[in-house]
């Protein structure tokens, strides 16, 4: 899976048409063929920049989506059925971003499919993933729910038979990037469809750092001492959704590569290469978690801040730096943070080392969307699905608002007026030459990640030394199958 991230950018702006929607790719790349993709992205950007002048602006796109396929009469009396569809989210947020335009798109399918009604219902992450756990205790999901494409989460459904099976052939005119929806195949059958194309960045307020005299941090020495003299200024330096863990597996996924040099390291572990402790690598990973530790550099409550709360502690400026995913592209245009935050957002890769690149990213594809196999309406569900998926619908409106990076070509929605938080992410994900996966999301049953998620927050909360987080770290490897 390594190499999904290198072909990227390949598949969403090539003219050629051969490329198969589910290819799975095999195989390195060179550094040579870097080049030529990160000259590719430059230049289809260039381009739309120079000649789609007449284009939607980036911040304000067409929100109604294509037409939807024609309703199918009834048999009886040539009334078209009346069908309900129940659809579960973890885009909590209906108002911005993701969650706005997927409930957009719904609204749109319904107008043009009257006898059609989607009921939603949307939580966040975590409580999202426990309500899950309930509908399949009970062998009863909602119609179409929202999946994610890592074994942990959906091998145990695919496993249970409880989610329908694809037809690769329904979604050819999608455009998804080659690769894409491996996490969500099994045995050569497509069991869901991804949303994104996801990676870990460091988002930074530019005017509290330039109010305080502060240069934006360059290595993983500087993020420390950067988190310093922003504590000594009262100023929160770091936030992140530490309270539900998910980020922190990740975030310390950077700290392993910026001291050894290798994404693979804990991949190597999970394979029964080896162990976590006495590896002098993770040891010190590790411990430079614990330098931030020591220099105060994570925001006040950070163990009890969810999504929503680390978001707004750095949209309203209470924060100088973010530690969260591509898709908050979004922070730019989000009217509910002020304009000064709005117009001085920006982002950057992880700080490097001696070791490890600005061009190393810890990258993956996001959530995506199945269908229930219990569903009463299998065609209505798939045919909701080619609706959401039609490029002018989701990947036109994540791109174009701000919202993500969508795991479809989306080259012809490029307007020229992205904004500049936009153009940063293309330049940070285009300049990519190794990248990671999520290794410690990506494998194992549930008590596993949430052992690997709890020594996270102790390591993070400076409740455990290095040596023990390690020991806890081998002892959820343990509990793997």
């Amino acid at each position: 899976m390594k190499h999904i991230f290198v072909e990227i950018f390949r598949a969403i702006m090539s003219a050629e048409q051969d490329n198969s929607l589910f290819n799975n790719r095999k195989g390195g790349v060179s550094m040579k063929k870097w080049l030529t993709i990160c000259a590719a992205v430059i230049l289809v950007f260039t381009m739309a920049a120079c000649g789609n002048k007449n284009t939607n602006n980036g911040n304000n796109p067409t929100n109604s989506p294509s037409n939807a396929p024609e309703t199918t009469p009834s048999a009886d009396n040539g009334t078209p059925e009346q069908i309900t569809l129940k659809f579960f989210s973890a885009l909590a947020d209906r108002s911005n971003g993701m969650g706005k335009i997927e409930q957009a798109i719904i609204d749109s399918y319904m107008q043009e499919n009257p006898n059609v009604k989607i009921e939603v219902e949307a939580l966040q992450d975590e409580p999202y993933k426990a309500k899950a756990k309930v509908y399949a205790s009970t062998e009863s999901l909602p119609d179409i729910i929202q999946s994610w494409g890592q074994p942990s989460f959906i091998k145990p459904l695919i496993d249970s038979g409880m989610l329908l099976e694809l037809n690769p052939s329904d979604f050819e005119s999608s455009g998804f990037i080659a690769g894409s929806t491996d996490g969500f195949s099994q045995d050569g059958k497509l069991y869901g469809l991804p949303r994104n194309t996801d990676f870990l960045v460091l988002y930074y307020n530019k005017k509290l750092f330039d109010d305080n005299g502060i240069a934006v941090p360059a290595t993983v020495a500087d993020l420390v001492e950067v988190s310093k003299q922003f504590r000594a200024k009262g100023i929160n330096p770091i936030t992140t959704n530490a309270m539900e863990g998910w980020s922190l597996p990740i975030w310390f996924e950077y700290a392993q590569q910026r001291t050894s040099g290798d994404f693979n390291k804990i991949d190597a572990v999970l394979n029964g290469e080896g162990t976590f402790s006495g590896n002098a690598d993770f040891l010190a990973a590790a411990q430079s978690i614990l330098d931030l530790a020591d220099a105060k550099a994570f925001a006040d409550g950070f163990l009890t801040a969810d999504y929503g709360t680390s978001r707004n502690l750095f949209g309203q400026g209470q924060a100088a730096m973010y530690v969260m995913g591509n898709w908050e592209a979004g922070l730019a245009t989000d009217e509910n943070f002020p304009a000064e935050f709005r117009d001085n957002v920006g982002a950057i890769s992880y700080p490097t080392s001696d070791k490890g690149k600005a061009s190393d990213l810890a990258a993956w594809f996001g959530g995506g969307y199945s269908i229930s196999k219990s569903t009463k309406h299998p065609e209505e569900a798939v045919k909701f699905m080619q609706y959401f998926f039609k490029p002018e619908n989701w990947a036109k409106q994540l791109w174009q608002t701000g919202s993500g990076t969508p795991a479809q070509k989306f080259d012809e929605f490029l307007t020229g007026e992205e904004s500049a938080l936009q153009k940063g992410l293309v330049d940070v994900f285009g300049s990519t030459t190794s990248a990671s996966n999520t290794p410690f999301h990506d494998l194992g049953t549930d008590e596993y990640k949430t052992k690997v998620m709890e020594a996270h927050q102790k390591l993070f909360g400076k409740a455990i030394s290095p040596e023990d987080f390690l020991k806890e770290l081998d002892a959820a490897v343990a509990l793997l199958p």
